[in-house]
């Protein structure tokens, strides 16, 4: 831990000196925060090239713009220290909620890359996290249907979250969430006059094209690796599902095998895969392990490859490599309920074996 937290400070440091600190936050959700509130599109042309050339334009359904407009009336540096402040103490909230009461976990999820990439450039994984925390404790009533909507809302690669609601016959939460999530998106659509509305499946088209090769995606290690785009993104759906099945199948408990499963298939699918986004992940993790040991000790690994672009494509798979293996920790193996030992007949002698059999 004292290792994550020392890579923490440096490159959060580094950030800071580099100008670099919330670079994603200032040309994406605080600028178009100011756009929504001016009811200008806040969305850029769907040209890769343009795109590329950005680095940082704003992507992602404009509610999370809109969460934003209290931000975008201040200066930049508050904003982002504000926004930072509120992502880390999301996440904080969000394993609180969870039940872990091990300080050792919080210092790993705080101090490790994914969270820490966060932070640096002002992404909203933390909220995210949060979302899907409240998804899985309120999971059987309307908070937690709704709590899966505005995550949708927010980030569409969350919406395998109503695929669990279905597979565990939770309907009428999937019923909700769709709802929300329509309710959400059609809402702050709207505050803009629909604006972008008709590019927008053009846009996220655009921004893959523009930047799937420079993630730790599935796409980008079959890309690196030779594989046509159309090829890529097919064996990125077939690693998903693959992942997907055997989270479930060695789940021991079968409904968090399903929700861990259909957080690891969003990720996964997905043609960008940023290792920001792999916040997410911690849920689960921390429902399975509130107690901080190897499961938890095995992220501190993501800072063997901390560059996106990845200069390597063995550091691509490798993130893939060990996001699968955190998946499968995350659905709950160390849940499984050890058999009841039969009691002993009588007449019998019972074997006592000091470690087990």
């Amino acid at each position: 831990m004292l290792l994550g937290a020392a890579m923490a400070a440096l490159t959060l440091t580094l950030a800071v000196k580099g100008r670099i600190y919330g670079f994603d936050f200032h040309g994406g959700a605080w600028t178009a925060g100011r756009d929504v509130l001016a009811g200008r599109s806040p969305y850029a042309a769907p040209d890769p090239v343009k795109l590329l050339a950005a680095g940082n334009s704003y992507i992602p359904p404009p509610l999370l713009a809109v969460l934003c407009i209290p931000l975008s009336l201040l200066p930049f540096v508050p904003a982002v220290v504000v926004w930072g402040t509120a992502c880390t103490a999301a996440l904080v909230l969000a394993l609180r909620v969870l039940g872990v009461r091990d300080l050792r976990v919080y210092g790993l999820a705080l101090t490790s890359f994914p969270f820490v990439a966060t932070i640096g450039l002002g992404q909203p994984d933390g909220l995210l996290a949060l979302g899907v925390a409240l998804a899985w404790r309120y999971r059987s009533s309307w908070r937690g249907a709704a709590a899966v909507g505005t995550v949708v809302a927010l980030k569409l690669l969350a919406w395998p979250l109503l695929a669990w609601f279905l597979a565990t016959k939770r309907f009428k939460q999937a019923a909700v969430a769709a709802a929300v999530a329509a309710a959400e998106l059609s809402g702050s659509w709207a505050l803009i006059g629909f604006k972008g509305l008709s590019q927008y499946r053009h846009l996220l088209e655009a921004d893959a094209t523009a930047f799937q090769v420079r993630s730790h995606s599935v796409v980008a290690a079959t890309l690196r690796l030779g594989t046509t785009p159309h090829v890529a993104r097919l064996l990125a759906i077939a690693v998903a599902l693959a992942v997907a099945a055997i989270v479930v199948r060695l789940a021991g408990d079968r409904d968090l095998g399903a929700f861990t499963a259909a957080l690891a298939f969003g990720l996964l699918a997905s043609p960008i895969m940023w290792t920001h986004y792999l916040v997410i992940l911690f849920v689960p993790l921390a429902v399975a392990h509130r107690r901080a040991g190897a499961a938890w000790l095995a992220t501190i690994a993501y800072w063997i490859s901390p560059l996106e672009p990845p200069p390597h494509v063995w550091k691509v798979v490798f993130v893939l490599a060990l996001t699968a293996a955190l998946s499968v920790l995350a659905a709950g193996p160390a849940l499984r309920r050890p058999r009841a030992r039969r009691p002993a007949r009588a007449g019998t002698r019972t074997a006592w074996l000091p470690f087990g059999s």
